[in-house]
């Protein structure tokens, strides 16, 4: 069975970004490439004209861009609705990895409520889903990744190692203390609240070690934290780390807090929702 990874395409500049590393990362990781193009169904177009307009357009936009790729492709155009067909290929021709560009962050009330066309995307892919966020090439150095310690943060970390072996894999972990104020409610008094959050700190230091024992063959870290975790103090932690990825575990339903770091994210995102 071939590995493959399939990338999405509406000819847009984003996506011309996220073919270009797919293209990049097939090579490196000796993977073949679905592109795969979907025309909108409408009420009002001739589904088989449209098909075959994609199908040429699909086509030109190749060969104006990639005329030599140097890896296996092959083109896929669709008519229907743009997260469904992509999640039904992916399904069938059993890829490993979807490439996006992060295109339809409009501000239009219905893409506000419903949802952009990326983040659809990424809300229902039963595979990882890489958004490019800018024109870099995917030599991922350090690869930032928000955890919790639990077994799906460690699985999305393995998962991220599986495509990027080399990576520097920096764990970052927010740990949360009641306020002060609310302790000195209860009755405890400054030295107590301070040997409380001491004994936290060290089981969170021991939870860290543990942690990393799952990743024995390479030298990673834990960035520990405290305070309130938001995805601005997450970003600005993570461009001083330099990462050049950020790596996501996210529940069954994408969190608001997955989607605000995916939109507002100045380098690339590596997400799946387990």
């Amino acid at each position: 069975m071939k590995n493959r990874i399939a990338v999405a395409t509406d000819f847009s500049q984003k996506s011309l970004m996220a073919l270009t590393k797919a293209i990049y990362l097939a090579k490196k990781l000796q993977y073949t490439l679905d592109i795969i193009h979907v025309v909108e169904y409408s009420i009002f177009h001739n589904p088989k004209k449209d098909k075959k307009a994609g199908k040429d357009a699909l086509a030109k936009f190749l060969k104006n861009h990639f005329p030599n790729p140097e890896v296996e492709m092959q083109q896929f155009c669709y008519v229907g609705t743009i997260h469904k067909e992509i999640n039904q290929h992916i399904k069938e021709r059993e890829c490993r990895l979807l490439c996006i560009g992060a295109t339809g962050e409009t501000q239009h009330l219905t893409d506000i409520l419903l949802g952009s066309v990326t983040k659809q995307i990424v809300k229902k892919s039963p595979i990882p889903v890489l958004v490019a966020k800018n024109e870099t090439l995917p030599d991922y150095t350090n690869i930032f990744s928000p955890t919790d310690f639990s077994e799906a943060s460690s699985k999305i970390a393995k998962i991220t190692k599986k495509f990027f072996p080399t990576a520097h894999l920096i764990f970052y972990h927010m740990i949360s203390r009641p306020f002060e104020i609310r302790l000195g409610h209860y009755g405890a008094n400054d030295e107590q609240i301070s040997n409380f959050n001491q004994t936290l700190e060290n089981k969170t230091k021991e939870l860290a070690k543990k942690f990393l024992k799952n990743f024995p063959e390479h030298k990673n870290e834990v960035v520990l934290d405290s305070g309130i975790l938001s995805y601005t103090r997450l970003l600005s932690v993570a461009e001083n780390k330099n990462a050049s990825l950020i790596a996501l575990p996210t529940s069954g339903k994408v969190s608001f807090f997955a989607l605000d770091v995916l939109e507002n994210s100045k380098i690339d995102v590596f997400i799946w929702k387990f």
